[in-house]
């Protein structure tokens, strides 16, 4: 067999269970179990495959079809370009948190080695990403849970940050931690799901940790607390960007009070809430 003709089989078994994207999830799921670099399928497509590599296709469509994320399977996913560890008990990097890092860069270019803080860290990739771009940068990455902080371990080694970001394992209810430096610059993506309606989530998205999504009755509870207790030791030139759940933006404006600046996305919904001390960034 093939790696074409394995990737037909697995396509075929996603489809029989309703799979969106059956193809796709095919295709990255034996290119996975085969070796293949991402993207480079159908150049070795014509690969031989070992029973073993079809039983571990199979087995891996067999979870998919019970509705395990396709990122979890893989165990890893790009965010800005880049590879990031994913899995069980971490929530999975989306393309509204690229615009949202690519917001929050381009808006810190005149800041000059500046401390910045990623909130809710999760995989640690907004603040990976922003040290990347950012060498001169000050990172660090703040999280709860623990099963995240080991994530942000993998994460920080994988992209050469060892030693060079900072993790914390800190509740951000629990207010500012006094051994941290002032930062320049907050980044989040906070969970902001209304309790309410967790239930009714896609099944793959219920499969994510409930505390990187539930964000209390109205999902605003993580923006009280920034506002609180976060945004009081912002730098004087300092800013906070934040991402948030649509029809959420102007009462997290709001709660910031002024300064703020609503973004939409890609596709035009209010999706990100800035908040300056200074509005004198470039953009």
């Amino acid at each position: 067999m093939t790696a074409f003709e394995l990737c037909r089989k697995a396509t075929a078994l996603l489809e029989g269970a309703d799979v969106p994207d059956a193809s796709f999830d095919a295709r990255l799921l034996v290119e996975s179990v085969c070796g293949i670099p991402r993207g480079e399928f159908f150049l070795q497509r014509g690969n031989a495959v070992t029973d073993e590599q079809v039983r571990e296709a199979e087995a891996l469509c067999a979870k998919r079809a019970l509705g395990v994320p396709l990122q979890y399977l893989l165990g890893s996913w790009d965010f800005c370009g880049r590879s990031f560890a994913v899995g069980e008990g971490v929530l999975i990097p989306r393309p509204e948190t690229e615009e949202l890092a690519a917001l929050a860069l381009s808006r810190m270019k005149t800041l000059k080695s500046p401390v910045v803080f990623d909130l809710c860290a999760g995989t640690g990739c907004i603040g990976i990403t922003v040290k990347h771009e950012r060498p001169d940068a000050g990172v660090y990455l703040i999280e709860k849970s623990a099963d995240a902080i080991g994530f942000i371990e993998t994460n920080k080694i994988r992209h050469g940050f060892g030693s060079s970001v900072v993790s914390v394992r800190h509740d951000i209810f629990g207010g500012f931690p006094r051994f941290l430096p002032k930062p320049d610059v907050i980044i989040s993506n906070p969970p902001y799901i209304p309790t309410g309606e967790l239930d009714s989530l896609q099944n793959e998205v219920r499969r994510e940790p409930s505390m990187a999504l539930d964000g209390g009755e109205d999902g605003l509870d993580f923006y009280r607390i920034l506002a609180e207790k976060w945004l009081p030791h912002l730098n004087a030139n300092g800013f906070i960007a934040v991402e948030c759940g649509e029809g959420q933006a102007e009462e997290i404006a709001s709660l910031f009070g002024d300064g703020s600046e609503i973004i939409k996305d890609f596709y035009g919904a209010e999706r990100f809430v800035l908040f300056s001390l200074r509005r004198n960034y470039a953009v």
